[in-house]
């Protein structure tokens, strides 16, 4: 069960293609089972919009050489803002590094390491996207929900917005097993207790100085609908009205409404009804087809 890590600066700086093809390199290693992928950005992010931008298409770019290779079901963690010490407590089997940030290989624990250019040839300073204000850890407390099925990318996307816009405690609603009955292959969905700890596991890898909170969705609100020191809710463009829904709850009952969040469905457009390229639903499916 090999763990690879791969080291960028940023996106803007990285070509693409030679990320791909650097992936593609891998997929020997991570035809292994067990085998997971991090890849660590060492630019620092300030804006929640640029993450999203910068997840969206890293995932994605990711996983498109991944499922060349038959590879569904890979973990991919793209980690950022990470301190030190936080990566010093991992061991990687394989790091490869942008040849760029090689002295860097110092601060990461490692067996074996190699270098490959990843650098953009040209870099447009203009098309950098200027922002009014850092939103990092804008919020104290903050929420979202989900089923988190198989945790998967888009998944993650959504989980590490919410944890760079959060400072102190992150609140987690997860559906209940009684509201899944009508969840396409409900044979192989996840039990809550699995799904509880995929999700706490994954934040905690992304920051563990989060307090994280995982409770179970019985109702469209849940906590959202009642905790009154919630700041912001983070949401999905496919579940956006549930936000507003929440906020009308919240108006209702007297508490404070919640600044909402929107982040991007991976690969998903509004025609297709935010289909995602690999869903929870396409996960379930395939069990059936390789069972």
């Amino acid at each position: 069960m090999p763990l690879v890590a791969l080291v960028l600066k940023g996106l803007r700086t990285t070509c693409v293609e030679r990320l791909k093809g650097a992936i593609e390199e891998l997929l020997p290693i991570l035809k292994d089972d067990g085998s997971t992928l991090d890849v660590i950005l060492t630019e620092q992010i300030k804006y929640s919009e640029d993450l999203d931008y910068i997840l969206g298409h890293l995932y994605s770019s990711i996983r498109e050489i991944l499922l060349s290779g038959n590879l569904y079901e890979t973990p991919v963690n793209v980690l950022f803002n990470q301190d030190a010490r936080w990566l010093k407590k991992h061991m990687w089997d394989l790091i490869v590094v942008d040849t760029a940030l090689h002295p860097l290989i110092l601060d990461y624990n490692f067996k074996k390491v190699k270098t490959v250019d990843l650098a953009k040839p040209n870099i447009d300073s203009d098309t950098e996207v200027k922002h009014e204000k850092n939103d990092e850890e804008h919020y104290t407390v903050s929420a979202l929900g989900g089923t988190f099925d198989h945790l998967h990318d888009g998944h993650k996307i959504l989980l590490s917005v919410a944890t760079f816009l959060t400072s102190q405690r992150l609140i987690i609603g997860v559906t209940d097993q009684e509201l899944l009955q009508n969840k396409k292959f409900p044979e192989f969905l996840e039990s809550f207790e699995m799904r509880a700890k995929n999700v706490t596991g994954f934040v905690n890898r992304v920051k563990p100085t989060l307090r994280v909170e995982v409770v179970p969705l019985r109702d469209v609100c849940g906590p959202t609908g009642a905790v009154p020191e919630i700041e912001s809710l983070i949401v999905s463009r496919e579940t956006e009205s549930g936000g507003r829904f929440v906020n009308a709850v919240r108006k209702e009952k007297g508490l404070t409404t919640l600044a909402v969040h929107v982040v991007n469905v991976l690969g998903g457009q509004e025609e297709d009804g935010w289909k995602e390229k690999l869903s929870s639903t396409e996960l379930r499916k395939r069990k059936i087809t390789y069972k």
